[in-house]
């Protein structure tokens, strides 16, 4: 892909992530209420539950990014476990979210491939669904290692290729024939091997990748009648629990979490 066609797909990306905004800030406050409601919340459960594993080695008043922090939730979640956040994002309107749920904090409008910081500015840096919008995601994987102090840690998550709802090959088709009631967005997929080569590549020291939740649920998701969704999902949690880490099934759970040290 050409750097111009690129920067126009990053482009597209933040426009349909403008518009989305409030619809974002309402699934957050459902989070909030009951995970349970629907396969965006309960894979932000499960993200979530990985990330405190991690965050809850670290240290109460490290300094903490989070690239592409979009409403702002989660630095909202992480400033009241005592980090000392900042956040950016290419979204204005999401920004507006943002600062609304963190005063004080510095949230700034941003690319993710040129951070408006100084090198070694940060303990920790979470990226949240963001790499999956870029064509080059390298990019921002070295820019999260410049901000980074020696030894800290990076938390991103990416989607598998080979993701066992199969929307890899949907968005693919979707997005190039045009179906936005499928996907808004051309999304770009990857396998646990080749996120971990990128980070390698970026310049981190160490990674380890898990699997998140495994796919078929959001198939599930379009057909469930209403009320039966969240009874299904409880009961679902026990199998992702069971094998959504195992190494053999990384590659077709819907998210991966890698954690990288610099």
């Amino acid at each position: 892909m050409s750097r111009g066609s690129a920067e126009r797909a990053v482009e597209r990306a933040i426009e349909v992530h403008s518009r989305q905004a409030e619809g974002f800030a309402e699934s957050y406050t459902r989070l909030e209420q009951d995970p349970y409601t629907s396969c965006f919340t309960y894979s932000r459960l499960r993200l979530e539950r990985l990330l405190d594993a991690y965050l809850d080695r670290r240290q109460t008043g490290e300094a903490l990014l989070d690239v592409g922090c979009g409403t702002g939730h989660h630095m909202r979640a992480l400033r009241d476990r005592g980090f000392d956040v900042a956040g950016v994002d290419g979204s204005a309107a999401m920004l507006e979210h943002a600062t609304a749920n963190n005063p004080g904090a510095t949230v700034l409008l941003s690319g993710v491939d040129a951070l408006p910081f100084a090198d070694a500015s940060f303990d920790v840096v979470v990226c949240i669904e963001v790499l999956r919008y870029l064509p080059d995601p390298e990019a921002c994987l070295r820019e999260m290692v410049r901000v980074l102090r020696p030894g800290g840690l990076c938390l991103a998550t990416a989607t598998p290729v080979a993701n066992l709802n199969g929307y890899a090959a949907v968005n693919r088709i979707a997005s190039t024939i045009t179906m936005p009631a499928l996907t808004a967005l051309r999304q770009y997929f990857t396998t646990p091997d080749r996120l971990g080569r990128q980070c390698a590549a970026a310049g981190f020291s160490s990674r380890r990748i898990h699997g998140v939740y495994l796919g078929p649920v959001n198939w599930v998701e379009r057909i469930a009648p209403t009320g039966a969704l969240g009874p299904f999902l409880r009961r679902w949690e026990a199998v992702d629990d069971a094998l959504a880490d195992r190494p053999r099934l990384r590659g077709v759970t819907n998210m991966l979490l890698v954690a990288a040290e610099r």
